[in-house]
């Protein structure tokens, strides 16, 4: 079970610092979407 929440912080932190990458455009906004129950992760550009 260690290993599985080793994995989601991983995840979490990826997605992160990627969504904080791109910021080339001030009309697009990088969101991060987290599920740590379901084990759902996203990243999603609005605007």
């Amino acid at each position: 079970m260690a290993k599985l929440e080793e994995y989601r912080k991983y995840i979490k932190q990826i997605l992160t610092e990627y969504s904080q990458y791109y910021k080339s455009d001030n009309q697009v906004e990088a969101q991060t979407i987290f599920d740590s129950e379901h084990d759902h992760y996203q990243l999603v550009y609005v605007g």
